[in-house]
């Protein structure tokens, strides 16, 4: 099993856990404490089901490169890692990208977001950090990833046409990939544009205006 499939599926269940936590705590999952209003996890597993329905996308969108998470011929350009063994993987620390593009200060984090481990330390392949990424979660709501990625601008994703479309961030190219609801449910990106390859925000239980100002504020 790749690297890249096992990600996919910790991010689904991360998803799906936080999501699943923050309605319940909001008191929405079963119409709140006056039992009045829709069953939002109802709703929003109604949309999962039409989104998994639709047809992924698949293209070139502002320069950057789509593709479905599990068409792995499609991956073969973007990275150094492709063609990397799991054993020759090598890890380094947060300390040892401070200063390079590659680092990743955010200037602006909506309130209430806590910093937690990420799923993988900085990842190098043949001798170049391919990989950096940090987490947060905003508690009784989702989370949030900050990755960098360096190589193609490529990347996958599991969205529909009609949830993609092209944008200018900080002045950069961008593409968005809209959750699912308007409170923020459904993985959502901002997908920037970088010299070295990517900055990507994925976040769920986050506004895409939200996850949008993360992304200007990116240092």
């Amino acid at each position: 099993m790749s690297k890249r499939l096992i990600l996919g599926i910790l991010l689904a269940v991360v998803a799906a856990a936080v999501t699943a936590s923050a309605l319940v705590v909001m008191g929405q999952g079963g119409g709140g404490e006056t039992g009045e209003g829709p069953d939002i996890r109802l709703e929003l597993e109604r949309l999962r089901l039409e989104e998994a329905a639709k047809p992924t996308f698949e293209g070139v969108v502002n320069g950057i490169r789509l593709y479905p998470t599990d068409a792995e011929a499609a991956v073969q350009r973007e990275s150094a890692c492709n063609y990397v063994k799991p054993e020759e993987l090598e890890y380094v620390t947060m300390s040892d990208v401070a200063g390079t593009p590659m680092d990743i200060v955010p200037t602006y984090l909506p309130a209430g977001a806590e910093e937690v481990a990420p799923m993988w330390p900085p990842m190098v392949c043949k001798g170049i950090v391919a990989n950096v990424e940090r987490q947060w979660i905003i508690r009784s709501k989702g989370f949030f990833i900050i990755s960098r990625r360096q190589g193609e601008q490529a990347i996958d994703t599991d969205a529909s046409a009609d949830r993609v479309s092209a944008a200018t961030v900080g002045g950069k190219r961008a593409v968005l990939v809209a959750p699912l609801t308007r409170e923020g449910y459904g993985y959502s990106m901002v997908i920037l544009a970088e010299d070295f390859g990517l900055s990507v925000i994925g976040a769920d239980g986050l506004a895409i205006d939200e996850t949008i100002k993360i992304a200007e504020g990116l240092r």
